[in-house]
């Protein structure tokens, strides 16, 4: 057996007790550096921010920006098979966490979802598996018609002014949630809180696609993970293949309020942070010869961006890996990277 087919036919492994939420224990606050912090009596756990991290422009009414990635997640039956197939890949993997939704009063309920990440300095991938009643989990869907690469989360300075662009736009989306995950990182540790929302299946079928607004930016993207022993320093773009790829590029473009460029393999959305690319199957393997979809639509795959392609190269040449030479970038199959095409090339 290959694999990467492991990754989606192992049974999952609980994480070790250290490194998860324990069910009825509060989430701690963050703390930059050492351990966490216990709240004072009579204090919240997770102190809502009272105004955004990434603050808005300054402009009473300020125009709707344009969404950057915020990162991806490539979902699996086995985070640790996942977490090695990453590690074979040449990417640090930060820590296990566990996603818990928050109440206001700062108190966590498990998700049942455990996750690892690859971090980059402004974007990160997520592998992440579902520990918990999958009939009642937000992905059950997706995980119904394949395991791999399904998470597309843009970024918000306001998640609720997002969620009231896309209203306005025609777009039915559900109210905003607060969740979050304790991490243990290098350079910090404590509750990395977050709302969010997702953007309707019924509005863009291709991908599960959310808005998040991260609430605590520099305990998620710590600096001491971003260092890749492949040179990937972030993410350049995400893969989408389908019937009909202008008209994906379409629904993803009006919910990312993006326009739609025409690129020479399909159409593309250019985003504040990274781009979306749209191909059909004909398309898809002619750039990833061999590659077929396990259903349409497929988020396929996604590029690292690494500014030392150089040294990629011959990370990749001087490894047993098989990797495959597009020219202008290098990229693994799926089979090797949990249902992911995962492709490395020099800054766009």
């Amino acid at each position: 057996m290959q694999f990467g087919r492991r990754c989606a036919m192992r049974l999952f492994r609980a994480p070790a007790p250290d490194s998860a939420l324990i069910a009825g224990i509060r989430p701690l606050r963050t703390s930059r550096a050492g351990p966490a912090a216990a709240p004072a009596v009579g204090e919240p756990a997770f102190r809502i921010p009272s105004m955004p991290i990434r603050p808005a422009n300054g402009i009473e009414n300020p125009p709707a920006m344009i969404p950057g990635l915020d990162h991806i997640g490539i979902v699996g039956a086995d985070l640790e098979a996942m977490e090695a197939a990453y590690a074979r890949l040449g990417f640090t993997v930060a820590p296990r966490c566990e996603l818990v939704a928050l109440a206001e009063d700062g108190s966590a309920t498990p998700l049942g979802q455990v996750n690892s990440h690859l971090v980059f300095g402004r974007t990160y991938v997520e592998l992440t598996a579902v520990e918990g009643d999958l009939e009642t989990h937000h992905l059950r869907d997706a995980v119904a018609r394949y395991y791999g690469f399904h998470i597309v989360v843009l970024t918000a300075d306001d998640a609720d002014d997002a969620r009231g662009r896309l209203i306005r736009s025609g777009i039915d989306a559900p109210p905003t949630a607060l969740a979050g995950r304790e991490v243990r990182y290098p350079g910090g540790r404590g509750m990395a809180g977050f709302r969010w929302f997702r953007v309707p299946d019924a509005d863009l079928p291709d991908a599960f696609v959310c808005y998040v607004e991260q609430l605590t930016p520099d305990l998620v993207f710590d600096a001491s993970l971003n260092d890749h022993p492949n040179g990937a320093r972030d993410l350049q773009d995400i893969l989408i293949c389908a019937d009909d790829p202008a008209a994906a590029a379409a629904r993803f473009a009006r919910a990312s309020g993006a326009a739609v460029a025409t690129e020479p393999d399909g159409p593309g959305v250019e985003l504040a942070v990274g781009r979306a690319r749209f191909l059909d199957t004909a398309a898809l393997q002619r750039v990833f010869p061999g590659v077929a979809p396990p259903a349409l639509p497929w988020a396929a795959g996604f590029t690292a961006s690494c500014p030392d392609f150089a040294a990629t190269r011959r990370f990749f040449r001087d490894s047993d890996l098989p990797w495959q030479d597009g020219g202008d970038r290098l990229w693994f199959a799926p089979d090797h990277a949990c249902g992911a095409i995962v492709a490395f090339a020099p800054p766009a």
